[in-house]
Order: C-alpha cells, then sequence, then structure tokens
C-alpha cells in the first residue's frame, strides 16, 4: 500500500489543528496579553541598621543620595552635571557599578572622602579614623574613587556583580562621618544565587546599602541601633522604576 496518501492526510490535519489554535489567539489575544504574571517570591536581607535602597540602573545617569536625608536625586551624566554637582546636597552617586563621592575632581566644594577597612565586621567599627580619607580623582576621563571602585567581583562565566561587603568609612562634607557597606546589587536576587546562573539586567544596579551615621560632632558610632526605629528587613525584590 502506497503511504503517501496517508502520509499527506496527516500532515493537511495537522495544518488544519494549527491554524484553528492559531486563529483562536489571535481573536483572543487582548485576554492572553492580560494575564498576569505569577507573583514574584520575595527574599529578605536582615540587618540591625538602617538601609537605603538606590536605583541606579539608567546608565549615563548618576542617582546622588543625601544618608543624612534619605533623598536622592537623580543628574544627567552631561555637561551640565557639573553644576548640578555643586548645588545639590548630597554624599555618593551611583551609576550601575560605579560609585562616586561628592569631592574631589567630582566636586571640589565637597570635601567628602573615603576609607576602605575591607571585610571587617560592621557593628564592630566603632570610630572613624581621623585621617587618609581618599577623594575622587579623574582616570582616562572618568571620575573615580580608588577606595570604592572594586567594591565589587565580576563573575566572567555569569557575567554577574557580587559585593565584595568591604565596609567603607565616608568623611562627609560637613564632617560628619558615615560608616557603610554594600549589601546587594540585585532587585528580587541575592548576589550570591547568581553565582550560577545569569541574573537579568533588569535586576541589576539596585544596590542596598547598610549604614551608619556618627553622633553629630563626633567619631564615634552609635550601638544596639537594632531597637531603633530605623532598624528594618529589606525587601529586595522592590521595584525601582
Amino acid at each position: 500500500m502506497n503511504p503517501t496518501p496517508k502520509i499527506f492526510l496527516m500532515l493537511l490535519g495537522a495544518t488544519l489543528i494549527f491554524h484553528t489554535a492559531l486563529n483562536y489567539m489571535i481573536d483572543n489575544i487582548e485576554e492572553f496579553e492580560t494575564v498576569p504574571l505569577p507573583p514574584k517570591k520575595i527574599k529578605k536581607i536582615s540587618t540591625n541598621n538602617p538601609t537605603i535602597q538606590v536605583n541606579a540602573k539608567i546608565k549615563d545617569s548618576w542617582s546622588l543620595v543625601n544618608f543624612s536625608s534619605g533623598k536622592t536625586h537623580s543628574v544627567a551624566d552631561n555637561k551640565a552635571r557639573e553644576k548640578a554637582f555643586q548645588e545639590i546636597s548630597w554624599d555618593l552617586g551611583f551609576s550601575r557599578t560605579k560609585i562616586i563621592t561628592n569631592g574631589g575632581a567630582t566636586n571640589p566644594q565637597g570635601k567628602t572622602g573615603v576609607i576602605n577597612l575591607g571585610p571587617v565586621d560592621f557593628d564592630k567599627v566603632s570610630k572613624a579614623p581621623r585621617k587618609g580619607y581618599v577623594e575622587d580623582k579623574i582616570s582616562f576621563g572618568s571620575l573615580i574613587n580608588k577606595e570604592l571602585s572594586d567594591w565589587y567581583n565580576y563573575r566572567t562565566r555569569t557575567h554577574n556583580i557580587e559585593s565584595k561587603k568591604n565596609v567603607y568609612v565616608v568623611k562627609l562634607k560637613n564632617n560628619r562621618f558615615m560608616k557603610m557597606r554594600i549589601l546587594n546589587y540585585y532587585c528580587g536576587k541575592k548576589d550570591e544565587e547568581c553565582r550560577t546562573m545569569m541574573c537579568s539586567r533588569q535586576q541589576a544596579a539596585c544596590l542596598t546599602v547598610e549604614y551608619v551615621l556618627a553622633k553629630n560632632g563626633t567619631e564615634q558610632f552609635p550601638q544596639n541601633i537594632a531597637g531603633s526605629n530605623l532598624a528594618h528587613n529589606i525587601d529586595s525584590s522592590t521595584n525601582l522604576n
């Protein structure tokens, strides 16, 4: 028996089924588009200290953070930035993985500097050093602070970022001191989860920064902040647009 007619009928039937399904989807495309995605699983990062989450997703823009007030300003990375750096009250600026300070080559009027203490116990840093603070410089046409430039590890296999969780002491422009460390770089995932899988660009540059400000006029960092109303858990899946 010649199998050709049987094969032809099978292909014809499959074609009819395909077109029927396609026509149904076209007629009901709005229903498919409005079906909500399942909610993201929320992962918590616990800390006993104040935190701030910084949206640094825009490559050609700086998110300038004032840690005393908790306010953030977005400034385009263009010729007008110099004026904005001088007029806005800010401490650190973030753009993707880059971090600058309100001092040195970035803004000589700011006087902000940084010391990298390395991966020490954050809560055991009780006093700010009196000297040794490094200000921003220009390197190959870009603003850079060498104390902050290597705050992360870059994984070549997955092309993802993981914070070294170093502790930094920052001397602010008003002679106030702050200690800080970057807890996480992603929204919705912990840095260590990206070691074996590629985390998306949309999830990146959503930095969670832990910080403690010294008491005004002193170099001492307050202890036992866990009992204050500033201590909280960070919802690392917060959507920052």
